[in-house]
This record gives C-alpha cells, structure tokens and sequence, in this order.
C-alpha cells in the first residue's frame, strides 16, 4: 500500500522546516504555466517525468488538479512562495468556465448561441438534512433505513433546488 504525502508536492523538510524541492517547485510552476497555457489536465499528467509519490511513477489529472488548488505554492501556512497569487486566481477563474456547463446549440438552429449554466443553492433544510445524514453515520446504533430515507430526501430537496440561468 502506497503512503499519501504527508507534504505537499513542491516541498520538503529541512531542519524542521518548510522549503522548497527544487525540481518539484519548478514542476509545480510548469503545471500552472501549462494549464493556464490551455493544456487539460489529462494532457499534463500525461506529461509529468517526475514522480508525485515515491513508487508512483505515473500522474493522473487528479493529482494535477490538487495541485492547481492547493493555496500554500502562493505561501500560505508557512510554506514558501511557488507560484504568485496571480497566477493561483488566473488558474481558478480558468478551471472555473471549464468546469461551467453549457447547452449545446441545437443544429436544426445554429444561430441560436444560448448557454445554459446550472445553479445550486443548499437551503437550511437541506444543511439541516445533511448534518442529520452525518449524525447518523457516526452513530454507534447505525438505523440503515433511517439513514437511506434521508438520503433520498436530501437528494430529492437538492434535485429540487437546481435552478436553470440562461444567458
């Protein structure tokens, strides 16, 4: 069984401290430079020659998307500057309107140029819901039937409060 990191990609201990490794911080920059480049993130994981985990060889676009939003490569908690704030915005604003849904055109009406983004606001209902579900499975006298209707529930609620935005 591989061991998850314990520190983030990009970083390494010296005497007891946070610093950077590198070759990972300088893989760290080429992934942001890469996707804000326009590269999926499929396309640079198939890229990467440098190992993410020890016995790991091989990337995956999961791994590039953690690093894309880990906020400590612009220097948080301690951890020294990788890549500038601009650049961790720039990334998140593009990963943003890649991950944005929208209605293709139909093609009996190319004209037609509409986008149709989906919007998900949680009531207090479904918070409510959610944290009872949590309850639940904490429990030591775990109620499967319990727990199983107010999944449905909280997934009908959801379902219900999917709202269309047309532009």
């Amino acid at each position: 069984m591989l061991k998850n990191r314990s520190i983030p990609f990009g970083y390494c201990m010296v005497n007891g401290k946070y610093a950077l490794n590198a070759l990972e911080a300088e893989t760290v920059r080429k992934i942001f430079a890469d996707y804000i480049g326009g590269k999926s993130l499929k396309t640079i994981a198939a890229e990467m020659q440098i190992p993410y985990n020890t016995g790991k060889a091989v990337w995956n676009k999961n791994m590039v998307c953690r690093v894309l939003e880990n906020k400590k490569y612009i220097g948080e908690n301690g951890y020294p500057q990788i890549i500038t704030a601009e650049d961790f915005e720039q990334a998140a604003r593009i990963k943003v309107e890649r991950n944005t849904y929208r209605k293709p055109a139909l093609q009996d009406e190319p004209q037609q140029a509409e986008i149709l983004i989906t919007e998900y606001q949680p009531t207090d209902e479904i918070h409510r819901i959610t944290n009872e579900i949590n309850r639940q499975l904490d429990s030591e006298n775990l109620d499967k039937v319990k727990v199983e209707a107010l999944i449905i529930k909280c997934a009908q609620l959801k379902y219900k409060t999917i709202c269309e935005v047309r532009t």
